[in-house]
């Protein structure tokens, strides 16, 4: 064993060294999907092509675990890799651990970026005793950022894996807050204990927080609520904790009468929107790159796209749904919200028709051509219209 990672130390010192000349060996890794390990495309194998190799150098300085990876799959119990969105997923374990003992790889599918898992039994202390439990680390950026009770995760567990655990945690790993669609039941709990919703996807809310008054004025215990947000994910469990609540919606369980249609639909609309190109954090002060819509609002409802403001005259469309759905806005839109009144009448402005396609993610689009961002609610980059009335589904929160 010595004598083997002696020898995958000295390829990886070689492929540190190596210039952008290398390039030319890279290969657009989607390719691999559906192939062993071991396979070869255009003549190179995955397990020795230098970019699969240099992505793994970079994900762990662990020498057993880059070893179990690089050379132990050979020798191991494989099934042909699976593509999972822009990733590639690779997964082994050794024959006589029974799978206690397995590791993986996912890796994007132009080499860019990598997180490696490794699992094995491990001592799990406990009162008067000292029991063997499996573990599995998750590695990227040369340390671990994930760890959990259970093997790393089979062909068949990956893409839930990748979507609800991994890249959300990896993302918290890496100073960045993570968008998380919330669905489930709304459990308050004890005082000390928070808030969760339990549903396709656990999230937590701590206790006495601004996100969970946020979440429990809009949703009551029980029932059904879809809740975007921004993450953090836990590094030792994969817990994921509601920072930064976007939207809060009771999804009713039974078809009701919720009044006019575009009183059906702000409840999914209602938010402050940035195109994705441009995205939440390079926002500043000024609320000129927005997209604000406000449906709910009392005093008639508007969007302001940009520096143009528009009254919303009627909508129609499909019936709102948390799985997606597409509206149709009549607007009047002038120069400034000081011109509502007048837009109403018809006194000021010009017509416009926009489409507005909705779905349970974090985007929307608009005219079928601009992907929106839904973001924070910060008074910092918000327009006064619509936070002097803050919408139904969102109340004010001063970040």
């Amino acid at each position: 064993m010595k004598r083997r990672l002696a020898s995958t130390f000295v390829v990886v010192t070689l492929l540190a060294g190596t210039t952008s000349g290398q390039s030319k060996d890279v290969h657009d890794l989607s390719v691999y999907a559906g192939k062993y390990p071991w396979d070869q495309v255009e003549g190179v194998e995955f397990l020795e092509n230098p970019a699969v190799q240099l992505a793994v150098t970079k994900a762990t300085t662990d020498l057993a675990v880059r070893e179990a990876i690089l050379s132990g799959t050979r020798n191991s119990v494989s099934i042909p890799m699976v593509a999972v969105g822009k990733y590639l997923y690779l997964h082994a374990f050794e024959p006589a651990s029974g799978g206690d003992t397995s590791w993986s790889l996912l890796i994007s599918t132009d080499a860019s970026d990598a997180a490696v898992c490794f699992s094995t039994l491990a001592g799990d202390s406990g009162i008067g005793r000292t029991a063997l439990a499996v573990r599995s680390s998750w590695y990227a950026d040369g340390k671990i950022f994930l760890s959990r009770k259970f093997s790393c995760p089979g062909r068949d567990e990956i893409e839930d894996e990748a979507r609800y655990r991994i890249l959300p945690a990896l993302a918290t790993a890496r100073g960045q807050l993570q968008y998380e669609s919330c669905f489930g039941i709304l459990n308050t709990g004890a005082s000390m204990a928070g808030s969760s919703l339990v549903g396709d996807g656990a999230c937590f809310i701590s206790a006495e927080s601004a996100a969970e008054d946020l979440v429990t004025r809009g949703c009551g215990e029980g029932d059904a609520c879809l809740v975007e947000a921004m993450v953090e994910v836990s590094k030792d469990d994969g817990r994921k904790e509601i920072r930064e609540v976007l939207s809060v919606n009771r999804v009713a369980t039974e078809p009701e009468a919720l009044g006019t249609y575009l009183d059906q639909i702000a409840g999914f609309m209602d938010g402050l929107y940035v195109d994705r190109k441009i995205g939440c954090d390079a926002l500043n002060p000024t609320a000129g790159k927005l997209v604000s819509i406000h449906l709910s609002r009392k005093a008639g409802p508007a969007i302001q796209l940009g520096e143009r403001y528009c009254v919303v005259l009627r909508g129609s469309g499909d019936a709102p749904n948390p799985a997606g759905f597409n509206s149709v806005l009549d607007l009047r839109c002038g120069n400034a919200p000081e011109e509502d009144e007048a837009l109403r009448s018809g006194d000021a402005g010009a017509t416009k028709t926009i489409r507005l396609s909705a779905s349970n993610s974090r985007e929307i689009s608009l005219d079928d051509e601009t992907s929106l961002l839904r973001c924070p609610i910060r008074t910092s980059y918000a327009p006064t219209w619509w936070m002097t009335e803050p919408p139904s589904n969102v109340l004010l929160l001063d970040y």
